[in-house]
């Protein structure tokens, strides 16, 4: 994705850490004292937020100041869902859709719910233990006009990697027999998500219709492996095709987005060729600790998977619709 709408300069590349290496001494120390990140005080910036791999509040806000050039376009102008984590991703966690009186700069207030407008507003939620950054799929002021699709797969853990890919690569065909053009990213757990760049021209309601009934159709083909229905005891064995993600007030996990999990994992866009290795990229594959040496080496060789995804953008026409109806 073209990394446009930045207000500021994302930090210089550091080499990350392998998961479970713990800091320096220098780097505690310096965590230690009163700390800014991108202007905004990061208080208690030696707090652990996460314990294996060993990162500080500090190191989050660092992260994210890191991959700001990458991660701002998939937040600007947003709707965002915030987990907010006070005692770190191991203590109690609750999302947040509303601030209190004190909003920070680089934040607006759109019917109530925050607008990330500048990477300033992300990190000064970070400082307020926001660790999870989830978005809705339309801009405002238009919240009412999707501008992409989310069909989220979420597998039963039992299921192997390789039917999970081969699973993917299907979604993918079916979505490309009517004309749209689908990018992949993993969530930063065990599913993935099947993103489609839209320009906006439908409302909720259709989007939400075409992505239910092409979860159908995958159902219909494969009944063994597939599910559109979001029962837990229907989803065992299966792969749950989440469709819901594409309804009013819904949200899903941005892009470069931490979560808050064991291993510091990140929500990572990967090219469709990955589907055809045996390494499998979900979970903690791609972290807080390596993902900006996984950005950088993709800068170097021009290999971003999703180089051309606002080129993509695609009217999800009627005829588009018609040929995955919903029951």
């Amino acid at each position: 994705m073209p990394r446009t709408g930045s207000t500021t300069t994302a930090a210089a590349p550091r080499a990350g850490r392998k998961p479970g290496a713990s800091a320096t001494p220098a780097a505690k120390s310096a965590a230690a004292e009163p700390a800014q990140v991108l202007g905004i005080e990061i208080s208690h910036p030696d707090r652990r937020l996460y314990e294996k791999p060993a990162l500080t509040k500090l190191e989050l806000a660092r992260y994210y100041e890191s991959v700001s050039d990458w991660l701002l376009p998939h937040l600007k102008d947003r709707r965002v869902a915030l987990l907010r984590c006070p005692d770190g991703a191991t203590g109690e966690c609750f999302f947040q859709k509303h601030l209190g009186e004190h909003v920070p700069a680089g934040i607006d207030i759109d019917d109530g719910m925050v607008v990330i407008r500048a990477m300033e507003g992300v990190i000064a939620l970070v400082q307020r233990g926001v660790i999870e950054f989830h978005t809705w799929g339309a801009k405002s002021p238009r919240s009412d006009k999707p501008d992409r699709l989310t069909l989220d797969l979420d597998p039963d853990p039992d299921i192997p990697w390789r039917q999970v890919a081969d699973a993917t690569r299907l979604v993918r065909e079916l979505l490309m027999d009517v004309g749209l053009r689908p990018f992949l990213k993993t969530t930063g757990g065990k599913g993935l998500h099947v993103v489609v760049p839209l320009r906006g021209a439908v409302d909720w309601d259709r989007a939400r219709l075409f992505c239910k009934g092409v979860a159908q159709h995958l159902e219909a083909m494969q009944p063994d492996l597939f599910v559109a229905n979001m029962s837990k005891a229907k989803r065992a064995g299966h792969i749950f095709v989440d469709y819901l993600r594409n309804s009013d007030g819904a949200t899903a996990i941005a892009a470069f987005s931490a979560r808050a999990r064991a291993g510091a994992p990140v929500s990572m866009p990967v090219d469709w060729a990955c589907l055809d290795e045996e390494t499998d990229p979900r979970g903690d594959a791609f972290n807080v600790c390596n993902a900006m040496d996984e950005i950088a080496k993709r800068a170097k060789q021009g290999t971003d998977p999703w180089a051309d995804y606002e080129a993509a953008r695609s009217t999800l026409t009627a005829a588009m619709r018609a040929k995955y109806p919903a029951d």
